[in-house]
């Protein structure tokens, strides 16, 4: 039997598994049946916690999407996987730096979450890409690299707005590329979003995507920025280079399953 421990963040939701006290490898199939919400235990993606490759790291944290195909970063996800950390006294609660697929993230606890210092996200360019979005969408966007890569779109309301119908739209020119899809509206320091993720359809709250938002928004006059989504809301402030995010994490309950 596996242990596991299912938690969320905004609404996020995920198990989290380790390797560290228990002998587990994830497996596409596995992941895709114990994702399922009606037939498994149901969750956006599983989180996966090991050793380090990297020297001065402490911990390699792994993200799968329910569908078993893995995702580069989840800034719900990480500070979940810190909390889970804590709670389990695998660290003593104080700063952690993991390593992931993309990025190294430093985590330290605060009184109402954690905070996650990352990097940056850049925008980036793919001329033949954005000539195929553009005969789909009329809006503003931007394609970000914030260690996932997400395709945001300015709306001026994106509350009665056909995500899925856009997302199917586009599905064939950024599904292949990793390309996750967001649509936001702006209103001065408060940013609202909607997101779609590859292999897990709409999430109440996508840390990557409102990161990559949140960078698109932090100017020179903007040093803070706070992201809303369905599940809750984000907090970004900008200090030199890195992105200070602090956010909620929640947890729902423990259980084990079969491999």
């Amino acid at each position: 039997m596996i242990n596991f421990v299912k938690m969320h963040g905004n609404g996020n939701d995920f198990i989290i598994v380790n390797s560290l006290e228990q002998d587990f490898k994830p497996k596409k199939a596995l992941i895709r049946n114990l994702g399922d919400r009606n037939l498994g235990i149901g969750f956006d993606q599983m989180i996966h916690i090991g050793l380090p490759t990297k020297e001065n790291k402490d911990f390699y944290i792994k993200f799968y999407n329910a569908d078993g195909s893995q995702a580069s970063m989840c800034l719900n996800g990480i500070r979940c996987a810190a909390s889970y950390i804590w709670d389990q006294k695998f660290a003593p609660k104080k700063s952690l730096c993991f390593q992931t697929k993309t990025r190294d993230v430093e985590c330290n606890p605060i009184n109402n979450g954690v905070e996650v210092i990352v990097s940056e996200a850049k925008s980036f360019s793919d001329s033949i890409l954005e000539k195929k979005i553009k005969k789909i969408v009329k809006e503003s966007f931007a394609l970000v690299d914030s260690g996932n890569l997400h395709l945001c779109i300015q709306r001026k309301n994106i509350t009665k707005f056909d995500l899925d119908e856009l997302y199917n739209k586009l599905a064939s020119h950024i599904q292949p590329l990793g390309i996750n899809l967001s649509v936001y509206s702006k209103g001065g320091k408060n940013i609202d979003i909607r997101t779609y993720e590859n292999g897990v359809g709409e999430t109440l709250s996508c840390g990557s995507a409102s990161f990559s938002v949140a960078c698109l928004s932090i100017k020179d006059n903007i040093k803070k920025v706070t992201i809303k989504s369905s599940g809750g809301s984000l907090k970004f402030r900008k200090v030199n280079e890195n992105i200070f995010m602090s956010g909620p994490t929640k947890f729902v309950y423990s259980g084990s399953f079969n491999e």
